[in-house]
């Protein structure tokens, strides 16, 4: 890690704006990069979210270690998994039809949102197993509680738990795969 990264980082820590318009300067076009094509769907959060990031990154600069990673990875994970929450929170309105016709509207139908947003879902799942897909989509697509999904399937919840951290590492192993 470059010692600046560092030095950036304590600054942004200190409350400082002018550190923190330095990491805009430097990794802006990355944070921007990794929400668009996350978000490359969805247009019109695309703006909303990029400032989430940055409020987040302000916001948790504590948590960043660097003897963990470095600054630019740091910021992509969190880039990356804002933009994912933004596309989740936005396919569970549309789900239950809270999503505004005006917004929908602005470019694109809400079943082509839905439809597009199926389709990744599918792709990204597609290396589990029914059951543990079926899991999957009610825990982190429903935000079912785990004790739900549990009863519902006859099951304890250490089992949910379990499938769930297996799922998780057999999709990181395709992921690690499929980018080789």
């Amino acid at each position: 890690m470059h010692q600046s990264d560092r030095e950036l980082a304590k600054s942004i820590q200190k409350g400082s704006e002018d550190a923190f318009n330095e990491l805009v300067r430097l990794y802006g076009g990355l944070i921007r990069s990794i929400v668009y094509y996350h978000l490359r769907n969805f247009p019109m959060w695309q703006e909303d979210c990029i400032n989430d990031v940055l409020f987040k990154i302000w916001q948790n600069i504590k948590r960043y270690d660097p003897d963990k990673n470095t600054l630019k990875n740091w910021i992509g994970a969190v880039a990356k998994y804002r933009a994912i929450d933004f596309k989740r929170r936005y396919y569970r309105e549309l789900m239950t039809g809270e999503l505004k016709e005006d917004i929908a509207d602005e470019r694109m139908s809400a079943e082509l949102l839905r439809q597009e947003t199926e389709e990744e879902v599918a792709s990204l799942l597609s290396g589990l197993d029914e059951k543990d897909r079926e899991i999957f989509i009610r825990r982190y697509i429903m935000d079912s509680p785990i004790d739900e999904i549990a009863s519902s399937q006859g099951r304890s919840e250490g089992y949910i738990y379990n499938r769930l951290s297996r799922g998780r590492r057999k999709l990181r192993r395709l992921f690690v795969k499929e980018r080789s």
